[in-house]
C-alpha cells in the first residue's frame, strides 16, 4: 500500500468515576496486538478523543488512567463534546487516507483477521470502498443488518451490508470529509446512512465475529463477563513499543 501515516482514533468519555474501568489501554492494545506488527512497519497516529460527561470531576483520573495503561504509547488526547463531535473532529484533524474508529470499549479478536490493515486499506482503495466494518456477530442477517451479501471480487473477502454503526472501522478520510462538508448536521450510525448508504463488514458470509464488546458501562452481563475474560487474558503492552511506530506527543 502507499507509506502514509494510519489514524487510530479512539473515542471515550469518563464512563465511571472508577477511573480502574477505564478500557481505552485495551482498546489500543488490542489494535497493535492485531495489526502494527513490527515487520509490517505501520505509520500509526492514534488519538484519544474523549467527552469529560458524565463524570467531569474525574477527567484528570480518567486521563491519568490513559497515561499509565499505555506506558511510553505516543498519542495526542483531544476534549470533545461527545462522540458525535469527536467523530466529526477525528475527520477534521486527520492527515492521512484512512483511520480506524474505535470506540474505548472494543478488542479486536486477531485470531478471527486473517488480513493484515495494508491489505485490507488496499482491497478498499481498488474497489472504492469507503467503510469496512468488523462485526461484532457472525456475518449473517440479523438485526439491523436486513442484508449481508458476500462479495469476493476483491483480494479480501468482504459482505456488503445495508447500513453503517459505530461500531470498529475503516473509514476512507477524504470521503468522509466530502461528505461532512455536503452535510454539516449529519448524525451518526443510522443517520449517516441516509446519506452514505451501506458498507461493508470484514470477512466471507458466515465468518466468526471479528470484534469483543467490553461494555465500558458495565450494564450488560453477558458483556461483563466477556470483559472479565478478556482481562484476565490481557499479557500486557510490550507490542506498543515497536520502533516502527510513530504518533503525535501528549499535549
Amino acid at each position: 500500500m502507499q507509506r502514509s501515516a494510519i489514524h487510530l482514533n479512539v473515542f471515550t468519555n469518563v464512563a465511571s468515576d472508577d477511573p480502574r474501568r477505564c478500557l481505552v489501554p485495551e482498546a489500543i492494545s488490542s489494535f497493535f496486538s492485531c495489526f502494527a506488527r513490527p515487520e509490517i512497519g505501520l505509520d500509526v497516529v492514534v488519538r484519544i478523543f474523549i467527552d469529560p460527561n458524565p463524570h467531569p470531576e474525574r477527567f484528570a483520573d480518567w486521563t491519568g488512567a490513559i497515561a499509565d495503561g499505555l506506558g511510553d504509547l505516543p498519542y495526542e488526547l483531544v476534549r470533545t463534546n461527545g462522540l458525535n463531535d469527536g467523530f466529526r473532529r477525528s475527520i477534521a484533524m486527520a492527515e492521512g487516507n484512512y483511520a480506524i474508529q474505535l470506540e474505548h470499549d472494543w478488542v479486536f479478536l486477531k485470531h478471527r483477521i486473517t488480513h493484515t490493515l495494508p491489505e485490507i486499506i488496499d482491497d478498499m482503495r481498488m474497489r472504492r470502498i469507503n467503510y469496512v466494518r468488523f462485526n461484532k456477530r457472525r456475518n449473517v442477517q440479523f438485526g439491523t443488518d436486513y442484508f449481508v451479501d458476500e462479495d469476493t471480487s476483491g483480494a479480501v473477502p468482504l459482505c456488503r451490508i445495508n447500513g453503517r454503526s459505530n461500531n470498529p472501522q475503516i473509514i476512507d478520510i477524504p470521503y468522509y470529509k466530502e461528505l461532512i462538508a455536503a452535510y454539516p448536521r449529519i448524525g451518526l450510525e443510522g443517520h449517516i446512512c441516509r446519506y452514505a448508504g451501506g458498507g461493508y463488514l470484514y470477512g466471507p458470509a458466515g465468518w466468526p465475529r471479528t470484534v469483543q464488546h467490553l461494555d465500558g458501562r458495565g450494564v450488560r452481563t453477558k458483556d461483563n463477563i466477556a470483559r472479565l475474560v478478556y482481562m484476565l487474558r490481557a499479557k500486557g503492552f510490550a507490542q506498543l513499543r515497536s520502533p516502527r511506530t510513530v504518533g503525535l506527543t501528549r499535549k
